[in-house]
């Protein structure tokens, strides 16, 4: 543990994220000091703690402890990586970026080794016995789930997620426009097919996108895109058709408990006679018709 002057640190890391909110974290050093030290290269440059680092500055501070790392390039950036996947601001590609250049790096610092326990039953008293490798993404899992709290089934699917999919759908994703589901069906398809797939089912409900999907695979991007509708109405259409059937069933279980029509609050009296309307019904229905109606 050393002291360094703020002024000599050197904020390049593409890592780091200043500009940031930090009044709350001023309030902690103002109490308490800085609990955690910036951890630096052999330069100087900042590889975790560029919250810490800009709080500090702007309470006044010239100096700050830090702890030098050593490491090669790929270990400082694993370290700044690291540092980033226990923030709980950072995006869902961001952190799927993350995990995924975290996972390359290392897989290159850990090559696969193996098993010291399995590879003595290997020996001459058995000769017949394989070794085994012990792959360094088992490894990585279990590292990143301990300190991130995801399972490694979910780092898993995360890591593929980013490594499958085109930059238009991220791009799409980053924009609000595709939901984690719909990305899990279109990253099947090949990344030069997902562009133009994208522009034709982006607003499609995830069983259509499956649907086009699977078609896509076995007869091409552009007979699928022939043989699938893409109303740009259908998704809410699909809400809207889910959230009846949800309804419809609630209903039939209030039934069975002996709630009637009349036993709802005014205003949902009024939506479920409204319903009709919405139908085409030729007349307002009362309560009990409109009832009776969607539980038969």
């Amino acid at each position: 543990m050393e002291k360094r002057k703020l002024s000599e640190l050197k904020v390049s890391n593409p890592y780091l994220r200043l500009g940031t909110d930090v009044s709350e974290l001023e309030k902690s050093i103002k109490t308490l000091g800085l609990i955690a030290p910036l951890v630096i290269s052999k330069d100087n440059v900042i590889l975790a703690g560029a919250r810490r680092y800009q709080a500090l500055l702007n309470l006044g501070f010239d100096h700050s402890p830090v702890m030098v790392v050593e490491g090669n390039a790929l270990e400082r950036e694993l370290v700044s990586i690291d540092e980033n996947l226990v923030r709980k601001d950072l995006t869902k590609i961001e952190i799927e970026s993350h995990l995924r250049r975290a996972k390359e790096i290392y897989q290159e610092l850990f090559p696969p080794e193996i098993s010291e326990d399995l590879n003595a039953n290997s020996s001459e008293e058995n000769p017949e016995v394989p070794e085994k490798e012990v792959l360094p993404a088992e490894k990585f899992l279990v590292m990143v789930s301990e300190k991130t709290g995801l399972s490694p089934k979910q780092i898993h699917e995360a890591i593929n997620r980013d490594e499958l999919s085109s930059n238009e759908v991220k791009e799409a994703r980053k924009n609000g426009e595709l939901s984690l589901s719909q990305t899990n069906e279109i990253v099947k398809l090949k990344k030069e097919d997902q562009p133009k797939a994208l522009l034709h089912v982006k607003n499609l409900p995830v069983k259509e996108i499956r649907k086009f999907v699977k078609l896509a695979k076995t007869q091409g991007v552009h007979e699928a895109i022939e043989s699938t509708p893409n109303d740009p109405h259908q998704k809410s259409f699909h809400e809207i058709d889910s959230l009846l059937k949800k309804l419809i069933k609630k209903m039939k279980q209030l039934e069975l408990e002996g709630f009637e029509i009349l036993d709802y609050p005014k205003e949902t009296q009024e939506l479920i006679n409204d319903l009709g309307i919405f139908h085409g019904a030729s007349h307002k229905k009362t309560p009990e018709e409109h009832s009776s109606a969607i539980l038969n």
